[in-house]
């Protein structure tokens, strides 16, 4: 199904064995046969293992003046709200490359000390539309990589989750667009980054398999650029999780992003045998409860798609976490708590 890429793809972001990455995506793939899947922008990926910091090869990357202001390449993933707090945290890049007639650009990066989002679009050289496929949730790269610097002061290093989706917002189709989002665990994501696409492909309903349609390879460098607007909130609130308690140990918030972290005196997870997840571990993380409230009363269930990780500071204990880029921008102000495991904890 199609929809292998999307769970290849969750799974090369974070380090782990191929028995373990095969047998997820393959239970990923049995849920999906039973129930349709729900549209959503950062999928569970479970343990964000520790990784080695990755360095770029700095090289010179083809660009061209980068015009229109943030807010209007992120448009068509955040909205028209808030256009100020985008244009005030996230640059213009105005990076890139071509080739098999198609012309790939890096519009715009957003992100936090955490988090980063990119904008591609992808343009034909000869000017005409994309008709190639039904819709944007047929297209694919076979394979595409985002690579940064991570500064990390853990012991025991860093991890990242994230995902990558297409948008087609154009009604003329002369335009299509690419996000590329990664949250980093325990390192803060610095200086250069670079961006391979190789080969674009559609699915084929009738042979049920990708094809390509544009055999190439596009490399994009440029700087991770943009303001930081985290806020960290008072944390150490006990809370309940799978019948013990819990100490809140991270709560972090900005307009684009939230980390909420607990620590528990426990190293073991009981497994239900719920073939929707790997282990007790996996299991466990899927449990740990995230609500934002607002000010206008509405409520956002950050836990259910945020990605998110295990780790243990000191024997006998384990930090799980939830963090991911929001789908929308809300500004700080507009935070009035967030529902951390069943404890209201407030954020004014």
């Amino acid at each position: 199904m199609k929809h292998q890429y999307e769970y290849r793809k969750a799974m090369d972001s974070i380090r782990v064995s191929e028995e373990w990455e095969d047998n997820m995506i393959q239970k990923l793939m049995n849920t999906e046969n039973q129930a349709a899947k729900r549209s959503r922008r950062f999928p569970r990926l479970g343990l964000a293992a520790a990784a080695a910091i990755a360095c770029l090869t700095i090289g010179a990357g083809a660009a061209e003046a980068a015009t229109g202001a943030v807010s209007d390449f992120f448009a068509p993933l955040f909205g028209t709200a808030h256009t100020e707090i985008i244009d005030s945290i996230g640059y213009p890049i105005g990076v890139s490359d071509s080739a098999a007639g198609i012309t790939v650009t890096a519009d715009a990066i957003i992100g936090d000390t955490s988090n980063v989002c990119v904008v591609f679009s992808l343009r034909k050289d000869d000017g005409s539309a994309w008709t190639e496929f039904p819709d944007k949730s047929y297209l694919n790269f076979e394979d595409s990589t985002l690579d940064f610097d991570v500064v990390s002061d853990s012991p025991n290093g860093w991890g990242a989750h994230g995902s990558s989706w297409f948008l087609d917002e154009d009604p003329d189709r002369k335009v299509i667009r690419f996000v590329e989002q990664r949250t980093v665990e325990n390192g803060t994501p610095k200086g250069r980054a670079k961006e391979v696409l190789k080969n674009l492909c559609v699915w084929d309903d009738e042979t049920q398999k990708s094809r390509v349609i544009a055999k190439g390879k596009w490399t994009l460098r440029f700087d991770m650029g943009f303001e930081n607007l985290q806020k960290h909130f008072p944390v150490g609130q006990t809370v309940e999780f799978l019948d013990m308690p819990a100490t809140v140990t991270d709560i972090t918030f900005s307009p684009i992003a939230f980390r909420v972290a607990i620590l528990q005196d426990r190293t073991e997870f009981a497994y239900s045998g719920d073939e929707r997840y790997l282990d007790g571990n996996s299991e466990a993380l899927d449990q740990l409860a995230v609500i934002l409230k607002l000010r206008d009363g509405r409520e956002i269930d950050l836990g259910y798609w945020a990605g998110g990780g295990l780790d243990h500071p000191a024997d006998g204990q384990t930090e799980l976490n939830k963090s991911g880029l929001f789908d929308e921008i809300i500004p700080l102000e507009d935070m009035e708590s967030v529902v951390v495991c069943g404890t209201e904890i407030p954020l004014r």
